[in-house]
C-alpha cells in the first residue's frame, strides 16, 4: 500500500529534524516525505540560511564549537571509539543551540505564514483624508502621486497586478501618474472608469456625478455600466458622467483645482462665488449676514495665501468684517 504524505508544512516537525531530536524511524519517515514534498525541501534549504542568523540571538549562550563538531563528526562517521561509555548527563550546548535555532525558524515560519494569510485576507490598503483636513498626498509603489481632497479616500492594492495598476477613489483627488506603457493605470470612481498610461488629471466623485479635468497627457473616460460609452480627453478638457451619460466641455473654471494648488483667480467675481471657492479650498463654511453682500464683486489673484489674509482683502474695500467660530465664518457690515 502506497504511503500518503501531507503536503502542508509542519514547523514543529521541521524543528525536531533540525535539532537532531528525531528517532531513527521518525527521521526515515520524514526523509521519505522530503523526497515527495518539495515544500519541505525548500523549507529545509531556507532554514540553512535562517540558522546563520541564530548566533545573533545566542550571543550570550556558551557554545563549545569544538565539542559540537566532535559530536557531529562521530554521528556522521558512526565512530564511537572516542566517545566515553559513561558520562555525566548535562544539557548539550550543541543541542541547546539547535533547539533555540529551530525555535527561531518556527517563528520565521509562523511570521511568514501570518504575513501571507494577512495579505490574502486584506489585499488592499486605504489612504484617507478626513473631512475638514487639508489635502494629503501619497506616493504609490510605481511612483505615482495621488493628492486627496478633504473627506476622500483611495483604496489601492498592496501590490499591483502584472498587467494593470487599478485603484478606487471615493471623493476627489488629483492624480500624477508615473508613465508605464506596459501597465495602464485605472481608477474606478462610482460608475466611472478612468484609464491612463501616464498623465496628470483631477477626478471629483464627491457629488452625484463624476467629473474629470485633464491637466497633462491623455485620458480615457468611460462608463462601467456602458463600456462602449467613452471619451478621450486631452489637456484642458473637462468631462462629466451622470447616469451613464458622458458630456465633454472646455473647462472655464480657473479655480477648479484651487483645493490642491492654492492658487485662485477672481475676475469681477461675486462674493458669493468667491466664498464657494474658499469653502472648497480651505474646508470652511462662509455665510453672509445680509443677502445683498453676496453680489459685491472682487478682482484679485491669490497664491498660497493664508485664509485670513484673503478674508481681510475681500472685506476691506466694502467696509466689511468677518467673525470666525471654528470652521464657520460670518461676513457682515462693519458697525
Amino acid at each position: 500500500m502506497k504511503k500518503e504524505f501531507s503536503h502542508t508544512l509542519d514547523w514543529e516537525i521541521i524543528s525536531k529534524y533540525l535539532s537532531g531530536e528525531m528517532t531513527e524511524s521518525e527521521q526515515e519517515v520524514f526523509e521519505e516525505e522530503l523526497a515527495v514534498n518539495p515544500s519541505y525541501a525548500e523549507a529545509i534549504k531556507a532554514s540553512g540560511k535562517d540558522l546563520s542568523r541564530a548566533d545573533l540571538y545566542l550571543a550570550k549562550e556558551a557554545f563549545d564549537s569544538e565539542d559540537a563538531w566532535f559530536n557531529v563528526k562521530n554521528k556522521i562517521t558512526g565512530n564511537q571509539e572516542n566517545t566515553p561509555k559513561f558520562k555525566i548527563m548535562k544539557p548539550s550546548p550543541f543541542k541547546t543551540f539547535m533547539r533555540v535555532a529551530a525555535s527561531i525558524i518556527i517563528l520565521f515560519g509562523i511570521g511568514l505564514l501570518a504575513q501571507t494569510t494577512y495579505t490574502n485576507l486584506y489585499p488592499n490598503k486605504t489612504f484617507v483624508c478626513e473631512a475638514g483636513e487639508a489635502n494629503k498626498s501619497i506616493t504609490l509603489e510605481d511612483g505615482s502621486i495621488i493628492t486627496l481632497n478633504s473627506d476622500s479616500k483611495l483604496i489601492y492594492p498592496r501590490e499591483f497586478d502584472k498587467n494593470e495598476r487599478r485603484v478606487e477613489l471615493i471623493g476627489e483627488a488629483f492624480f500624477d501618474i508615473a508613465k508605464n506603457p506596459n501597465k495602464a493605470f485605472i481608477i474606478n470612481a462610482k460608475d466611472a472608469e478612468v484609464k491612463v498610461l501616464g498623465t496628470s488629471f483631477n477626478i471629483n466623485a464627491a457629488t452625484n456625478k463624476v467629473e474629470v479635468l485633464v491637466k497633462t497627457g491623455k485620458v480615457q473616460f468611460s462608463s462601467i455600466n456602458k463600456p462602449g460609452n467613452k471619451l478621450i480627453l486631452i489637456p484642458g478638457d473637462f468631462a462629466s458622467l451622470q447616469e451613464s451619460n458622458l458630456e465633454k466641455v472646455v473647462s472655464r473654471d480657473d479655480n477648479y483645482l484651487s483645493w490642491k494648488t492654492r492658487q485662485m483667480i477672481f475676475r469681477d467675481t461675486k462674493l458669493q462665488e468667491v466664498a464657494k471657492v474658499l469653502n472648497r479650498t480651505y474646508q470652511v463654511q462662509i455665510s453672509f449676514e445680509d443677502a445683498e453682500l453676496k453680489d459685491l464683486a472682487l478682482n484679485s489673484t491669490f497664491d498660497h495665501e493664508p485664509l485670513d489674509n484673503i478674508l481681510n482683502y475681500m472685506c476691506s474695500p466694502f467696509n466689511l468684517v468677518y467673525e470666525k467660530k471654528g470652521k464657520e465664518i460670518l461676513i457682515k457690515k462693519a458697525n
